[in-house]
């Protein structure tokens, strides 16, 4: 777990406390209430291992599959985390029983934001505002929402 508290007069409103699994891409961001964002860490072949490695799970991904993904984000992975955003978009909607705006993070400046029936890409991903776990952790206050 990072944890990097700033405490600076300069920086007193920051504070970074990532817990294991957390800021690393790719992951998923909903947005939780004003300046209020949810993360939710993307793992491969975890085969729901949610203690080691919470948030969710892609898993029969080949290592030939992450290698393409890792020297270029629109391989075939890409796809289907795009179907795994769709799939979840839809189950939090379900639940919630309203629209939600999430965004898929795939980089630095790789995202692909999902509103309403819409995905559109953007080279700007979401930061700053307080970050949280899916049980409601603050990750982070003020700060991008990766690890770097």
């Amino acid at each position: 777990m990072e944890n990097n508290t700033q405490k600076s007069d300069k920086n007193w409103h920051q504070h970074r406390m990532f817990k294991n699994g957390y800021g690393k891409f790719p992951y998923i961001i909903l947005k939780a209430g004003w300046a209020m964002y949810m993360q939710i860490p993307i793992h491969f072949n975890a085969n729901g291992n949610l203690e080691n490695h919470p948030g969710t799970h892609l898993n029969d991904v080949t290592e030939a599959e992450l290698t393409e993904y890792q020297n270029d984000k629109t391989a075939a992975l890409h796809n289907k985390l795009i179907d795994l955003c769709k799939r979840i978009k839809n189950k939090v909607e379900e639940d919630r029983k309203k629209p939600c705006r999430m965004c898929l993070v795939e980089g630095p400046e790789t995202a692909y934001y999902f509103e309403n029936d819409e995905m559109f890409f953007n080279e700007s991903i979401p930061s700053g505002g307080t970050l949280l776990t899916q049980g409601n952790e603050i990750l982070a206050m003020n700060v991008p929402h990766y690890i770097s």
